[in-house]
C-alpha cells in the first residue's frame, strides 16, 4: 500500500508554480492552497507508518485514514478556489488584450483612410498645380495663385508623409498586441486545462481514500467477525 501511495503522490501532486501564478489571483488564495497542500502531504506521507502497528479494528486506524482524506479534500478545494480565481483573471486579461487589439486595428484603419484621402488630395492639387503652372506662362498675373497652390500642395504632401510614417511606426504595435492576445489565450487555455485536471484528480483521490477505508473495515470484519457483528447490533 505504501508503494501505491507513493505512486499516487507522484501522479497527482499539484504544482503551485504552474502557469496559474501568471494570472496573479488573490495572494491569500495561493497561500491557503500551498498550506493545505503541505498539510495533506505531511499527513499522507506519514499515514502508513502511523497505522502499520494498529490492529485492524482499532478505531484510530480508520480515524487516521479519515483525517488524511479530509486533508486531501481541503487541499483540492483550496486549489480549486485558487485556480478558479486564476482562470477568471486570465479571462479578464485575455479580454483586455483583445479589446486593445480591436481598438488598435480600428485606429489603424482610420489612419489608413486619412492617409489615402491626403494622398488623393495631394494628387488632385498636383494636377491643378501643373495646369496653373502652364497658365502662368500665358498669364503672369496667376503667379500669386500658383504660389499659394504650391504651398497648399506642400502642406498636404507633408501631411500624407506624416500619416504614412505614423502608420509604419504603429504596425509593430498591432503585431505586438496580436502576439499578446495569443499568449494570453494560451495561458487561459492552460489554466482551464489545469482546472479540468484538478476535477479528475479530486475524483481519483476521493475514490482512493474511500477504497482505503473500505479495505480497513473489511479487514476488521475478517479478523474479528464476532466483534463486528456485535457492533452492528
Amino acid at each position: 500500500m505504501r508503494k501505491l501511495v507513493v505512486i499516487l503522490l507522484a501522479g497527482f501532486a499539484w504544482n503551485l508554480n504552474a502557469p496559474a501564478q501568471e494570472a496573479n489571483p488573490a495572494p491569500g488564495l495561493a497561500e491557503r492552497a500551498a498550506k493545505a497542500d503541505a498539510n495533506w502531504e505531511a499527513l499522507a506521507k506519514g499515514l502508513d507508518a502511523k497505522i502499520q502497528r494498529m490492529l485492524p479494528c482499532d478505531p484510530r486506524l480508520t480515524a487516521a485514514i479519515e483525517e488524511v482524506s479530509q486533508a486531501s479534500q481541503a487541499r483540492l478545494a483550496a486549489m480549486n478556489q485558487y485556480l478558479q480565481a486564476a482562470v477568471a483573471r486570465a479571462r479578464q486579461d485575455t479580454e483586455t488584450a483583445r479589446l486593445a487589439l480591436v481598438a488598435e486595428q480600428a485606429s489603424a484603419r482610420d489612419l489608413e483612410t486619412d492617409r489615402a484621402e491626403a494622398e488623393q488630395e495631394r494628387i488632385a492639387i498636383e494636377g491643378q498645380l501643373s495646369d496653373l503652372t502652364d497658365s502662368v506662362k500665358r498669364r503672369p498675373s496667376l503667379e500669386e495663385a500658383r504660389a499659394k497652390l504650391q504651398s497648399i500642395e506642400e502642406s498636404v504632401a507633408a501631411r500624407a508623409r506624416d500619416l504614412q510614417s505614423l502608420a509604419t511606426k504603429r504596425t509593430p504595435l498591432a503585431a505586438a498586441l496580436s502576439d499578446l492576445v495569443q499568449a494570453r489565450q494560451a495561458r487561459q487555455r492552460a489554466l482551464e486545462a489545469q482546472l479540468d485536471a484538478l476535477a479528475l484528480e479530486t475524483l481519483r483521490w476521493g475514490d482512493y481514500y474511500a477504497a482505503r477505508l473500505a479495505r480497513a473495515r473489511t479487514e476488521c470484519e475478517i479478523t474479528n467477525p464476532v466483534g463486528t457483528s456485535r457492533r452492528k447490533r
